[in-house]
């Protein structure tokens, strides 16, 4: 059996341990909205190495680039979500993520994503947010719709 790096096999501690971190932080990230961790039906928080990375950014704008959790989660928000999941034009001029770049869209209430009960930890947007400062970079640089 092969695992895949979205499955969500370690537990909290483990993913602590792992990145070097203590546990309350992986909670402060996740208060914060910066991270989605997987939760079993007991409530147990799991990850995959996919949110490893996610993490490893985010240790990586605090620690090298001085940034705050909010100043992350403003990066965040300025990520066009509509660019990375393509959205009707209806769906984006009705959508709060496309007219507020102060809320990430996976924070945001009524989006398109939530109504239609989609996970945000599957989504496109949310997955590709800390890959790379690239995707910022080239997307940031686009023109409008």
């Amino acid at each position: 059996m092969e695992i895949d790096e979205n499955d969500p096999i370690l537990n909290i501690g483990l993913a602590a341990k792992k990145l070097n971190i203590a546990v309350p932080t992986m909670r402060m990230y996740e208060k914060a909205g910066l991270i989605i961790p997987y939760r079993n039906e007991t409530g147990r928080r799991y990850y995959s190495f996919s949110d490893l990375k996610r993490i490893s950014f985010i240790r990586k704008l605090i620690k090298k680039e001085s940034m705050n959790l909010a100043g992350i989660r403003r990066l965040m928000a300025l990520l066009p979500c509509w660019k990375l999941k393509p959205c009707s034009a209806t769906a984006k001029l009705n959508c709060p993520a496309y007219h507020d770049c102060r809320t990430i869209c996976w924070l945001s209430p009524n989006t398109a994503c939530h109504e239609s009960s989609r996970s945000c930890r599957e989504c496109p947007v949310y997955r590709q947010s800390c890959d790379s400062t690239d995707i910022f970079k080239s997307l940031l640089n686009q023109p409008n719709d």
